[in-house]
């Protein structure tokens, strides 16, 4: 047979198994442990937070355990507590690290679910001659109370999952030459800090500076005091009250509280006080750290926050007259003879259940607690401190012995350091012992986050007209809403499981089967027809195997994964643990999911976007629709913005949508500061009976201007509709436009009759593509607002997303996925069904 030129199909075939084996090896082999040099590898994610000295006690352990090597690595996330997706999957996956740096508030979701080792056998194993021995009773109680957990309810004791590594605690940072400047002292003229609610409300007043005096419709110049700047939470406030968000048990959330309801009411008042929260968020989107740290800038007098704090203060205003003092309570919870309270968190160290080397993860976890490891980190981070002219203060180690032993040497032998710094630290020290923590549960994540939603609601005022029209206390319905949530999740956690575990078997066959009948069909209609067209099963075959890249593409990323979520939508499933059937449970939990109904608001109110951007876009394609020189670097301006990258874009608008010091604030302060300004404003105030003042807006920090804020953002990436509605305008015969000039139809009515007609395939497609895009809103909640202030950006995506990977309800979040799917398919079958009244295809 005569030599063709082409490569045979056999050895094609040959070649492409060739690849495959070698990939496949390939795959497996570096996927596989490197024991080679025959030491065992420990993979510990999340070292970096023992600071950047870790290398060297790393590098010690191996030289004191030759049969091991610490492979050091990070769980990069955005938010380590409530969005550690790459440890998720790790874990799911059966190749988790064997160590990891574990914010210790997300223990007991996860221990929960059984991710995590329990560590409680493995302490109790441990020798009482070994020399790293971890010894629990020198820790402080709440560090370890944070880092057990026992299933709610049940009466079992608790089960250590978790090895404190670190605390932080929260305190009241007050300026002094402030609290002086405004004759808030004591006796012997030295400035008094408030103990009590009632003081600190009252020092907020006299401390705060409004842009025009006595006017907080201008804005702030300097807060006094605001309830949640820095870190204090609903929480803090709960418990000076005599609150708590959950009941004794951890199986009843206690949310809607008198004592919380309290609470929350009196941060309201206090944000009220200095002209509502809009006002004081608008300041803090201004505000920046470290050496412009308001605190130290004197634009804030007071504030809770960690005692992270003083290493700021240190680093940038050592000579600062400051004073730390506890937080205050309320003045008859102060008369009852309480003492103040302080919360407290931190890190941890915790061992996947799945870890392939738990011996090896106890040991280097043993040995970073000891009091060498601990030394060596703290000189280190001194020595090199120091350096550099800082101050060093020790960070919060968990075991108390070896704290108290950092703060003689560093702090209490240290002559050179500040009085007020030594005073914190002595504060900080009688806090300690008796600091609280949050509640220990498997819904602790959605606990947290439906708190902050009913704080936001409440100092936004979000149920104000409800409760008019009911009757009822705004604060209370704020807090109730709320806790429904975490009550219903709580419930499902403590009820006993489902009883019918998904076999995924069958499932699997009868996919095998749909994937197997297109095959079928095509054998059949090959053998039908292959005389009658010339079919050769040569050239079929290399069809086949050139197409089959893509159908196993499908095959195995498209299509199984749809199959996957719609079996799912139907189960309980979390990732972590076998999934269950609940039949259309999920489905009728987003029918009464009140969250969910405002995403859903939310994303429809972002369809203003779709005929604004059309028009912006469709004016710039008039614009650059002529032949003239330069034309094209035009073109190419309007589009750019149409190509950045989304985060880049939206760190951007960030900064120019800044309440405080934002570009479009800016010039509006400027514009509302002319003449002419002020004399609309006192016309507007003539004609309303009261005055009027123009202040720009908080933009994305206001609940009413976030979502206008991401809607004019998105008309600023309006050029890329423009190549559309471009090409669509090249189209169109200009006989038409010469023959409507010549029966003297004007401008507007070419406009009108020939170009919108002959455009309305293309307004149907960006009509179409528009509404399925903004339906699928999410990166820039995510990135810019994090679907705040008070619920107001938290579009349906972004709904979905928080219950998949925040509460692992991937269920749950199938329905959700699959109810969007039938709502974007009905609207876009609506669309075409309609376009056959007003769309033509005549370009005749």
């Amino acid at each position: 047979m005569p030599r063709s030129g082409l490569v045979p199909l056999r050895v094609v075939v040959c070649l492409a198994l060739a690849l495959f084996a070698g990939l496949s090896w390939w795959t497996w082999a570096s996927t596989r442990e490197d024991t080679s040099d025959g030491r065992t590898p420990i993979v510990f994610w999340g070292s970096a937070g023992l600071g950047e000295d870790v290398w060297s006690v790393i590098h010690h352990f191996e030289e004191l355990n030759p049969s091991y090597r610490v492979i050091m690595g990070t769980a990069v996330a955005r938010d380590l507590t409530g969005d550690a997706q790459r440890l998720l999957s790790a874990i799911a996956g059966g190749v988790p690290p064997d160590l990891v740096w574990f914010d210790r508030f997300a223990v007991g979701e996860w221990a929960g679910k059984g991710a995590l080792e329990d560590l409680t056998p493995w302490f109790e194993r441990q020798s009482p001659e070994d020399p790293n021995r971890i010894e629990l009773k020198d820790y402080y109680p709440f560090a370890v109370d944070e880092g057990s957990y026992a299933k709610p309810g049940s009466g079992e004791p608790k089960r250590m999952f978790a090895l404190p590594m670190s605390w932080d605690i929260r305190v009241l940072y007050s300026n002094a030459d402030l609290l002086r400047q405004e004759g808030l002292v004591d006796e012997h003229g030295e400035p008094q800090p408030p103990r009590t609610w009632e003081e600190l409300r009252d020092y907020t007043k006299r401390l705060t500076r409004f842009k025009i005096a006595d006017d907080p419709a201008s804005g702030l110049e300097r807060c006094g005091f605001a309830p949640n700047y820095g870190n204090s939470w609903l929480y803090m406030y709960a418990w000076q009250a005599g609150g708590e968000l959950l009941s004794p048990d951890r199986t009843r959330v206690t949310l809607d509280s008198p004592p919380v309801v309290r609470a929350l009411r009196y941060m309201t008042d206090v944000y009220d006080d200095i002209g509502g929260i809009a006002k004081v968020e608008a300041f803090q989107s201004g505000l920046q750290g470290d050496a412009l740290d308001p605190f130290l800038r004197g634009q804030i007098a007071m504030k809770i926050d960690g005692n992270w704090c003083l290493d700021n203060l240190m680093a940038w205003r050592p000579d600062m007259d400051f004073i730390v003092s506890p937080a205050p309570i309320p003045a008859d919870e102060l008369a009852k003879g309480r003492t103040p309270i302080t919360w407290a968190g931190g890190w941890a160290l915790v061992v996947p259940a799945t870890s392939r080397h738990k011996d090896g993860a106890f040991k280097l976890m043993q040995f970073l607690n000891t009091w060498d490891s601990v030394d060596r980190l703290a000189r280190s981070t001194q020595e090199r401190q120091e350096s550099e002219g800082k101050m060093y203060l020790p960070y919060g180690h968990p075991n108390r012995v070896f704290y108290q032993r950092l703060v003689e040497r560093t702090i209490n032998a240290n002559p050179k350091l500040p009085k007020r710094l030594k005073e914190a630290i002595a504060v900080l020290q009688k806090l300690l012992p008796d600091a609280l923590v949050r509640p220990v549960s498997p819904v602790g994540q959605l606990l947290w986050n439906q708190h902050r939603r009913a704080y936001e609601s409440a100092v936004h005022h979000g149920f104000a007209a409800a409760a008019k029209d009911s009757g009822g206390d705004e604060i209370a319905m704020a807090l109730t809403s709320a806790q429904k949530d975490v009550q219903h999740q709580l419930d499902r956690v403590l009820a006993p499981p489902p009883p019918t575990l998904v076999d995924w078997r069958p499932w699997l066959w009868l996919y095998a089967l749909l994937l197997c009948v297109p095959f079928l069909i095509g054998w059949l209609a090959y053998r039908r027809h292959r005389r009658r067209f010339g079919w050769r099963a040569r050239e079929v075959g290399a069809a086949m195997l050139f197409a089959s890249p893509w159908m196993i593409g499908f095959a195995v990323f498209v299509g199984g994964p749809i199959l996957f979520s719609i079996l799912i939508s139907f189960a309980q499933y979390d990732v972590l643990t076998p999934a269950r059937w609940v039949g259309a449970a999920n489905y009728r939990a987003v029918a009464e999911d009140d969250i969910g109904h405002v995403s859903l608001a939310n994303t429809a109110y972002m369809l203003m976007r779709i005929p604004m951007t059309m028009v912006v876009s469709l004016a710039i394609a008039l614009l650059v629709n002529r032949s003239m020189r330069g034309i094209g670097t035009y073109r190419t301006l309007f589009y750019l913005p149409a190509v950045m990258p989304m985060v880049a874009t939206s760190l951007l608008w960030m900064m120019l949508l800044n309440g405080s010091n934002g570009a479009i604030n800016q010039f509006l302060s400027w514009l509302f500061a002319t003449p002419p300004a002020h004399a609309l404003e006192a016309l507007c105030g003539w004609i309303s009976g009261h005055s009027v003042h123009f202040s720009p807006p908080g933009w994305l920090t206001d609940k009413a201007w976030a979502k206008p804020s991401l809607i004019l953002m998105s008309l600023w990436s309006a050029g890329g509709g423009m190549i559309i509605w471009l090409a669509g305008l090249q189209a169109i015969p200009q006989q038409l436009y010469e023959a409507a000039s010549i029966d003297g139809a004007s401008a507007w009515q070419r406009f009108r009759h020939i170009t919108v007609p002959m455009l309305s395939p293309y307004i149907l497609f960006n009509l179409i593509v528009g509404v399925i895009g903004t339906l699928q809103i999410f990166s820039e909640a995510y990135i810019m607002t994090a679907g705040g202030p008070d619920d107001a950006t938290l579009f349906y995506a972004y709904h979905l997303f928080n219950q998949a990977f925040q509460y692992f309800r991937m269920g749950y979040a199938s329905a959700l996925a699959w109810i969007l799917f039938v709502v974007v398919l009905a609207l876009t079958l609506v669309q075409l069904w309609f376009s056959k009244k007003w769309v033509t295809y005549d370009h005749v």
